[in-house]
This record gives C-alpha cells, sequence and structure tokens, in this order.
C-alpha cells in the first residue's frame, strides 16, 4: 500500500509537495443537536482506513484531489504514474508508453531559471507485509543521479538500507553501496548498468526475496491515468480479454458483472481477432433487443461513459483482487456521480476490498466531497502560487465544524484551489464606440 509520495521539480511542481494515505488520528467531534445536518459519520465510520500491524497507522483506501483547472491536480498523479513505470518497467518500456502518456518523461518546471536546470526528485514510501520500503530516486534527462532503497521492519524500527548509488562526476560513474540485507548475486548488475537505468527496475525481474513483495506490488498496477476511450487502451485491454484461458474468461466475466451494475444496459462484450491483422482486435458491445434477441456494433459508437467504465472496471478488478493502486484522471468525466460514489464505496468497503487496494484521482465533482462519502483527510487541493507552481495540501488543514457543507465551501473559495473569474461587467465584451 501506498503510505505517502513527495516530488520536487516537476511540470508545474516546484518545491517538494507530499500526498500522504496516513489517516489522521480520530477526534471526538460531534455534529451539534442544533446543526440542521444531522446523521453526518465521524471519519472513522466512513471507512476506518486499512490498519499496519505494528506500526499503529492506518492506511487510506482512497485519495482525491480537487482543484481549478492548470492547478497542477493531473501533474501530481502523473508524477506518481511515471515514478512508478520507471521502477516497474524501466526506462525503455517508459519511452514505449510515452507515446499514449505524454508526460512519461523528465521535465521540470521551466518558469524559474533556477528550477530549469535543477533535476526532479521522487521519493516513494510503500507499506508491504508489515515493512515499510523507502525509494528515492533524483534524476535529469540525461542521467540518473542518486537512487536508494531502504527498509523498515514494525519490529526494529530502525532504517535498514538495501541499495544506493550516487553519481561522481570526477570519475564519471556511480558509488556503489549494500546493505547486508541484500548480498548476493544480483549485486554484480551493478557493474555495467546505463546511467539512465533504474536498478530497481532491473530486480523487479528478479526473485529477490528482500524486495519480493515491493516488486510484486509494482507489477500488478496499470500504468497509465487515463480511462478508456484513447484507441491503444481499447486495444490493451482487448489484446489481455483475447484469450481463452479460464482466468481471462473470468477476468471477463467479472468485468461485465461490474458494468452491467452500473445500468450500463450492455449484455456483454465481443472481441474478435481481424482477419487481414492478426495482431489486431475489435471490441463489439453486445446489446438485446425487446425480442430477446442480440444485436452487436463497435464499442466505439457506446457511449464515452461507458468505454470509460470498461478501462476503469479492467483496473478496479485487477487492483482489488491483488492489492494495487489505480490512478485515475478526472474520475468523474462522462460518469454519472450515483456511479463514482459506488466506484469509491467498493474501495472503502473492507469486505469488497480485503486486499488494501487503494484509488488516487483528480476531480471537479464537488458533490464528491459532499459528508459521508470521503473522509476529510482523503480530500486535497491544488492550487496555484504566484509564481504559477502547483501548492498541494489536504482539507485537514483547515480547521472547521463537522456538520460543515464541505462541497458548497469549496465552492465558495473557503479552501482555495477554485479558480479566479472575472465579474459579469468583465465578462462583457466591449463594442465598437
Amino acid at each position: 500500500m501506498l503510505v505517502d509520495f513527495t516530488v520536487k521539480n516537476y511540470r508545474s511542481i516546484k518545491e517538494a509537495v507530499t500526498l500522504s494515505a496516513v489517516a489522521q488520528k480520530s477526534t471526538s467531534r460531534r455534529t451539534s443537536q442544533r446543526s440542521k445536518r444531522q446523521g453526518i459519520k465521524s471519519d472513522a465510520e466512513i471507512t476506518p482506513g486499512h490498519h499496519l500491524e505494528g506500526w499503529d497507522i492506518n492506511i487510506l483506501p482512497v485519495l482525491a484531489i480537487f482543484g481549478a483547472n492548470a492547478s497542477g491536480k493531473s501533474n501530481v498523479i502523473q508524477a506518481l504514474d511515471y515514478l512508478l513505470m520507471l521502477m516497474a518497467h524501466g526506462n525503455n518500456q517508459t519511452r514505449k508508453l510515452q507515446k499514449v502518456s505524454n508526460y512519461a518523461k523528465v521535465t521540470p518546471f521551466k518558469l524559474d531559471n533556477i528550477s530549469a536546470k535543477e533535476p526532479t526528485r521522487f521519493e516513494l514510501r510503500v507499506a508491504l507485509d508489515e515493512s515499510i520500503y523507502t525509494y528515492s530516486l533524483i534524476l535529469n534527462q540525461s542521467h540518473i543521479i542518486s537512487e536508494k532503497l531502504d527498509y523498515t521492519s514494525p519490529d526494529t524500527k530502525r532504517i535498514r538500507r538495501l541499495f544506493e548509488r550516487n553519481w561522481d562526476k570526477s570519475v564519471n560513474n556511480f558509488i556503489w553501496k549494500n546493505g547486508s540485507d541484500f548480498a548476493g548475486s544480483h549485486t554484480k548488475l551493478q557493474q555495467n548498468i546505463r546511467k539512465d537505468e533504474l536498478f530497481i527496475s532491473l530486480i523487479s525481474r528478479l526473485n529477490i526475496d528482500v524486495v519480493k513483495e515491493l516488486c510484486s506490488w509494482l507489477r500488478i498496477r496499470l500504468p497509465g491515468i487515463s480511462l478508456g476511450i484513447e484507441e491503444t487502451d481499447i486495444l490493451f485491454i482487448a489484446n489481455e480479454l483475447n484469450n481463452d484461458d479460464s482466468i481471462q474468461i473470468e477476468i471477463r466475466e467479472q468485468i461485465m458483472e461490474i458494468i452491467k451494475k452500473f445500468d450500463t444496459g450492455l449484455a456483454e462484450i465481443d472481441i474478435r481477432t481481424q482477419i487481414e491483422y492478426p495482431d489486431d482486435y475489435e471490441i463489439y458491445a453486445v446489446h438485446h433487443t425487446s425480442d430477446g434477441n442480440k444485436i452487436l456494433w463497435s464499442f466505439n459508437e457506446e457511449s464515452l461513459g461507458t468505454q470509460r467504465l470498461l478501462s476503469l472496471a479492467y483496473r478496479m478488478l485487477f487492483a482489488l483482487q491483488g492489492g494495487g493502486l489505480t490512478i485515475v484522471d478526472e474520475l468523474g468525466t462522462n460518469i454519472h456521480p450515483n456511479i463514482v460514489s459506488t466506484i469509491i464505496n467498493m474501495f472503502q468497503n473492507p469486505q469488497t476490498n480485503p486486499n488494501g487496494a487503494q484509488l488516487i484521482f483528480t476531480s471537479h465533482d464537488n458533490t464528491l466531497q459532499r459528508n459521508n462519502l470521503l473522509r476529510r483527510d482523503q480530500i486535497w487541493f491544488t492550487q496555484k502560487r504566484l509564481d504559477q507552481s502547483t501548492e498541494l495540501y489536504p482539507l485537514t488543514d483547515f480547521r472547521m465544524s463537522n456538520d460543515l457543507a464541505i462541497d458548497k465551501a469549496y465552492l465558495d473559495g473557503r479552501f482555495g484551489a477554485v479558480p479566479f473569474l472575472p465579474s459579469n461587467e468583465e465578462m462583457i465584451l466591449k463594442g465598437e464606440k
């Protein structure tokens, strides 16, 4: 499970910002008896989070980021997705993924002459099998500057270094340090690693006990933050589902079960291989007519919402089954708010999410902020600083009553993260004199 993520000098992010999934301690605050808004749940009642044994902390299953257009909320999750792609797939594969993810490259903050020449920094903390792994990476557009991996077990709480490398300009090479827990033949790979390749991406393909859980968590996540309407995304799903083995058939059935519950009218999907191009697939939507017959048409003719739901259902299924992480940009686009709320509750409920899967998303839909759906420490905001860089902060930075209508207060600008718009008079175009 993701504990927290920090990024500095990436696209609109100049100063370091941190997105944390650690639940804040519950308070005894209750709704006033005089309030007209009764029945407001406490944060713990909305979701207790996943308790991390030995650490006395709970990890939140959902994080939501809201903010004005161009405030940088997408850049926060793009940075996280980019780092996870690098760690799991390496630099070469990430470049291929760049074709469908134009953010999959190192781009520093360009509105400052100093930052434009500085490297990008990432730090990721992940809790797996009761241990916490901390991965740090500093890189520029040409090579890795620093890379290190630590882990901490719950019994000692002592940070143990697994490996570390730092670029030494004087010798034009890396200086390596390995911890005693990381000894083995795999360290020989360090001698010939390219200066732009992540070492974690190499060892993620090996069976090394001390990092096995971390590498497994990286591999089960589907890269990308978009949903469904891009042709490459649809073709990827078709390729994955166009398999007659029992696992893929079961996955296809479970996906259809999810989509049917969302009242799309879709009976099933039919994936066919093109005769002229055996490696290409076409997805057809199957519907039932009023007399019980089947009729099908190209899945591209379905609504954008249904197309996004297919992609989302596929990603959700993998995350919920394996305890993985799903990252979605603009979750509410083309999808009814009631469906989005149902999706969030599937991650919030320990019965439907027993393996600690997580969902991180951005949205403009303020109805998702209404009480009883998200805890206050699950709501985050982005806004522009004076220098046009991104600021990220949680709702819990603000003092408020338990019965506050958060969605209305947000639109009123109480928490920032809303656009500054001109008045109606200023919007009137001046005519010719």
